[in-house]
């Protein structure tokens, strides 16, 4: 009887956990790549078998597979099978369908993508495709991730890489079993082993995700890629990209005559790369050029004189060879450009940059240039800032760091007026200083946009909450200025709440963002350049109210940043001025809960400071 009532609620409890288990929308069953590499020659095979588990998970039956006049895809296959293997359904040839990878932001672009989607009605079912990639000159054997999607798992996944036993090949494996490695007679056999669980959601300010993905990047030792190369250090790398752009600065007389008559009279060089940058912006524009060489060989300087556009590296070169006229030196560097921080592996020399900007050292400086902005000289923004950058130049490559955005770069202000009540509303003024993203982000829009969308714009997130725009206005700031102003007018009913004889203000407070708990935080923190905001709110206090809650001058200091609150009484006015900062790096999962209490003491004093008021003649 005892046995039985075990077995009975054992049996209870097992069948509840299965019920509550997650089944997830799909799983790749099976991400097999085989390749074949020899001089001349890449041959890459790729199998991938995806469970298609409900309607949810049909989203993962679109199919993209990348291709380039220098990267053939051929013998696509797909089709539907059962879950016993049985097949269903077969792709047509006509369902598949070519198109740009970048068809916004391209003129002309040899990067393109196969596209189909095969899917079914009864669940779940098999989505099986293969294809063959052909290739004949390469800097990558592979890069690979066998990842449909964060979201999905990969249950069983291969990669074997097959070459002749006199081609040597450089890998490394993050996150993957060891490489096996086995020879036959004269052929060298490269194996690994894989699996992917889905990472919980990305997390606010963690790590580059790519790093906790596991994949397996191998290149060829030696190459040739429009001419030979090498793998073997940094050092042979810089070189074969140093010889690459080399005879590209070939600017028409007429150019030549041109960028002399702007520096002329002009001695001091910081000014003279001024003139030249603003000339570059005026008279160039950026569009991406993905041909020739992989993307990697720019247009001489001389296409770019001529045709008046370019890439990051076409309008890089164009530079330096605008400002070689003059007698200055530049050097065309390679960078990760991302918003986020990506690290650059430099145990692995290997081409891991999308990118090219400019360095120029001066004499008692170093002036950078990316020469696809239209922003400010000498600024790097969020986007190539305080990273590991590659300046390639013959057998002296190497890396250099680039400026880090300072707090002063950063710092976003907001200054508010109130104005007496009118009817059921107060109407306020903001006037707002952006810096960095949004400085960047509003200069383009202002320049860009038509009306009705920069209006859209700006009532969709620029707009503080709760308050509804009357009109704005974008105040351009003077050229090579990194800031850019807002002014707008806007109501609201929910600042001020009368209560009886009492009226109370409540702050507008600084938009932070909403941390986990320690004890749901799975990743470090990484704060990739500070962050800085400043607001100066003048509530309007009427001449029959008098404040009667106690409002102290707090200030929090922390390893991770500082807040603090000051309250100024004026004539019939209270100025509240608050400021918040958070430090750059990079914080453990010890260091968080620390980093968590001060960012919840923050929030706690934005959310729950309120200014009372009450009527005198009740006091």
């Amino acid at each position: 009887m005892i046995i039985r009532f075990l077995l009975t609620n054992i049996f209870f409890f097992i069948s509840i956990f299965i019920s509550f288990a997650q089944t997830p929308n799909a799983e790749v069953l099976k991400y097999q790549t085989d390749i074949t590499a020899k001089r001349g020659s890449l041959l890459k095979s790729t199998t991938c078998d995806i469970k298609i588990n409900n309607r949810e998970g049909d989203e993962y039956t679109e199919i993209s597979i990348p291709f380039s006049k220098l990267n053939k895809v051929s013998k696509l296959n797909a089709c539907i099978k059962n879950i016993n293997g049985e097949i269903i359904k077969k792709l047509s040839f006509s369902d598949v369908k070519d198109r740009s990878s970048f068809p916004d932001f391209s003129f002309y672009a040899d990067n393109m993508v196969k596209e189909f989607t095969i899917k079914h009605n009864t669940y779940p079912y098999i989505l099986s495709y293969s294809y063959q990639e052909q290739s004949s000159e390469f800097l990558n054997i592979d890069s690979w991730r066998p990842i449909i999607n964060w979201k999905i798992p990969t249950i069983n996944a291969s990669l074997s890489i097959e070459v002749p036993i006199d081609y040597k090949i450089s890998f490394k494996n993050y996150n993957t079993s060891d490489v096996k490695i086995d020879t036959v007679k004269d052929i060298v056999h490269y194996s690994w082993q894989s699996k992917y669980e889905p990472i919980d959601k990305p997390e606010i300010f963690m790590p580059d995700v790519n790093q906790y993905y596991p994949h397996v990047e191998v290149v060829p030792l030696n190459f040739i890629f429009d001419i030979k190369g090498s793998f073997n250090n940094w050092e042979t790398f810089g070189n074969w990209e140093y010889n690459l752009n080399e005879n590209l600065s070939d600017l028409p007389e007429f150019e030549r005559n041109k960028i002399k008559s702007l520096t002329s009279g002009i001695a001091n060089k910081l000014e003279q790369i001024r003139i030249l940058y603003h000339y570059l912006q005026d008279e160039t524009r950026y569009i991406s050029i993905n041909i020739k060489t992989g993307g990697m060989k720019p247009f001489p300087a001389s296409f770019v004189s001529e045709n008046k556009y370019g890439d990051c590296k076409a309008l890089a070169n164009y530079m330096k060879s605008m400002l070689n006229v003059i007698g200055i030196t530049a050097y065309c560097t390679d960078i990760y450009g991302d918003d986020n921080i990506k690290n650059i592996d430099k145990s692995f020399p290997s081409q891991q940059f999308n990118h090219v900007i400019l360095n120029i050292p001066l004499d008692k400086d170093t002036v950078w240039l990316d020469c696809t902005s239209d922003g400010s000289f000498n600024y790097l923004g969020t986007f190539t800032q305080n990273r590991d950058a590659f300046l390639f130049d013959k057998d002296k490559s190497h890396f250099v760091k680039t400026p880090a955005l300072k707090f002063n770069d950063v710092l976003d202000t907001r200054k508010v007026e109130f104005s007496e009540k009118v009817s059921n509303e107060i109407i306020a003024k903001f006037e707002n200083t952006y810096r960095s993203n949004d400085f960047s982000y509003l200069a383009y829009i202002t320049k860009s946009a038509n009306e009705n969308r920069k209006t859209q714009i700006i009532y969709n997130n620029y707009i503080e909450n709760g308050f509804d725009p009357i009109d704005f206005k974008i105040v351009e700031s003077p050229r090579d200025s990194s800031f850019i102003k807002l002014i707008y007018n806007a109501s609201t009913t929910k600042i001020y709440n009368q209560y009886g004889d009492e009226k109370m203000i409540h702050l507008i407070a600084f938009d932070i963002p909403d941390f986990k708990k320690p004890s749901l935080r799975k990743y470090p923190v990484q704060i990739d350049f500070p962050v800085y905001k400043s607001d100066t709110l003048n509530y309007y206090i009427p001449q029959s109210y008098s404040i009667t809650n106690k409002l102290d001058n707090l200030t929090i200091n922390s390893e991770f940043g500082k807040y603090s609150i000051l309250f100024v009484s004026e004539i019939l006015k209270l100025r509240v001025i608050k400021s918040f900062s958070l430090n750059a790096g990079t914080y453990s999962l010890k260091q968080y809960p620390a980093f968590y209490d001060f960012i919840k003491k923050v929030t706690d004093i934005e959310k729950n400071t309120m200014i009372i008021t009450t009527k005198k003649n009740k006091l």
